[in-house]
């Protein structure tokens, strides 16, 4: 449903019952039909919730900027205008691991527990560069081809090539899930809002660098096993993963072997590993509450 957050509208769909509910924050460029997988699997077990940041998917655009203390305060305003209650388990995909950990140091008294699922770091970008360099040619050039994507949607060209592409295949997501993601890609508008985030990725990261300890939060760290995880680069981004673990005195890392950024979501097999540690969170939470 499209629930009002003060003056547009955001998208949300939940599932199943029980306490705490899971809050399901997807990454850059994405929308919720990429938890297809893994929401199904999580509500078998309690209550789960997955969202549209605005301007993407079915949910409307909203004021700009587009940083993580608006995305945080909205996500906050459509999950009590849409009837949820916390406390809250955060699952941040990517990008979405800076957006829960905004959220949860402006709302420490609804969060239950959190799950970093090869998250974003907002020291990422200086830390890449110490080990690759400046970017090459490539990476430059798939920046501007983002860019062009934007064009590309204006004129129906996204579409048009979706048109030929396996794209079912390629993403693995339950078939009526994969034609939402592929029809929003072709959508201007969605790549319009994707590119508003991203604008103001330095004013988010300093955001999450103000952030306070978790204290004693139930916090889990997932980090992609890759293709080659013996690459420095590869490395550079677990131990980034092992610090963010130990942002609380209960928090914890693991590496998910065979699997990439985004096979965690999209693989039906990774996608039950992720479904599996998200049950793992909620009963941790389940337990700490009961010791309070």
């Amino acid at each position: 449903k499209l629930v009002d957050v003060g003056g547009h509208r955001l998208h949300i769909q939940c599932a199943g019952e029980g306490r705490p509910t899971v809050v399901l924050e997807t990454g850059a460029r994405a929308m919720s039909a990429l938890w297809g997988w893994v929401q199904p699997q999580v509500a078998v077990h309690t209550h789960v919730c997955s969202y549209v940041r605005a301007g993407l998917g079915w949910s409307e655009p909203g004021p700009e900027p587009r940083d993580a203390l608006r995305i945080a305060s909205e996500l906050r305003t459509l999950l009590r205008n849409a009837g949820e209650t916390p406390p809250y388990a955060l699952v941040g995909h990517s990008f979405g691991g800076l957006l829960v950990r905004v959220y949860a140091d402006q709302y420490p008294e609804e969060v239950a527990g959190l799950l970093l699922l090869d998250s974003s770091h907002p020291d990422q970008v200086a830390r890449f560069e110490k080990v690759r360099g400046k970017p090459s040619f490539l990476e430059a050039l798939e920046a501007r081809l983002f860019a062009l994507l934007l064009v590309l949607a204006r004129l129906g060209a996204v579409r048009f090539i979706l048109r030929f592409t396996d794209f079912a295949s390629r993403f693995a997501l339950p078939p009526r899930r994969a034609a939402e993601f592929k029809a929003f890609l072709a959508d201007a508008s969605h790549q319009l809002a994707a590119r508003a985030e991203m604008r103001v990725w330095k004013e988010t990261a300093g955001q999450v660098r103000a952030t306070r300890p978790l204290g004693d939060l139930p916090l889990v760290v997932i980090s992609a096993g890759g293709i080659n995880p013996a690459s420095l680069e590869q490395r550079v981004r677990h131990e980034m993963h092992r610090e963010l673990a130990a942002l609380s005195s209960r928090g914890s890392h693991r590496i998910l072997a065979g699997t990439t950024h985004g096979s965690l979501v999209t693989n039906r097999a990774h996608a039950a590993q992720v479904a599996e540690a998200i049950r793992e969170l909620v009963e941790a939470t389940r337990a700490q509450g009961q010791k309070k």
